[in-house]
């Protein structure tokens, strides 16, 4: 008997075979090879709960602005004296101007003086080229409600030293929550309060 040969397949046909199956393969094994990545990304609020009853005839604060370059979620750091940084993993859990705001309506709806106050920030950040401090810069109004709408009480107000030991952002935004509560401190001291 004479012995049959096989026919052995094409090199095309064998490629469209394997090459599939070998990027299928070598697929699978990529997805096995990476590895769940941590999220880094941490959030921070300036505010808490106050536990401080609101007056009948509290100080009303207008909806605070904070300069261009703190409207981000990212945290702004200022690295030189004209040239600012953001910090991806540390970020606001809600924008600055809120939480600011709302800070200062806790603070204010206590005092009785029926006036509404205004407030500009134009720093709330870590300054890295100050020896890491922690500025708070603000401009503000205050518009009592006896006097003419075109000549409200106006101020600055420049936050006490406070320094960041860049351990902990935690510690960074309690710092930066100090400074705001000062500014509202700030804020009541000049408010002629109404019995």
């Amino acid at each position: 008997m004479t012995p049959r040969l096989i026919p052995t397949p094409s090199r095309r046909a064998f490629a469209a075979f394997a090459l599939p199956l070998l990027g299928g393969g070598l697929f699978l094994a990529g997805c096995n090879l990476a590895q769940p990545q941590a999220d880094t990304q941490r959030h921070f609020i300036l505010s808490g709960p106050t536990g401080q009853v609101p007056v009948t005839n509290g100080t009303k604060v207008r909806p605070v602005h904070v300069a261009g370059h703190l409207h981000g979620r990212s945290m702004a750091v200022r690295i030189s004296e004209h040239e600012v940084i953001y910090l991806e993993d540390f970020r606001w859990a809600e924008p600055l101007d809120e939480s600011i705001t709302q800070v200062l309506r806790n603070r204010l709806a206590v005092v009785g003086s029926g006036a509404t106050v205004s407030v500009q920030i134009d720093r709330c950040e870590l300054v890295r080229s100050a020896g890491n401090s922690v500025q708070l810069v603000a401009t503000y109004s205050i518009l009592l409600p006896d006097t003419d709408k075109n000549s409200p009480q106006r101020g600055m107000f420049t936050s006490a030293p406070r320094t960041w030991d860049g351990k902990d952002y935690g510690t960074l935004v309690g710092l930066l929550g100090d400074a705001v509560g000062e500014l509202g401190d700030a804020i009541a001291a000049v408010l002629p309060e109404k019995k």
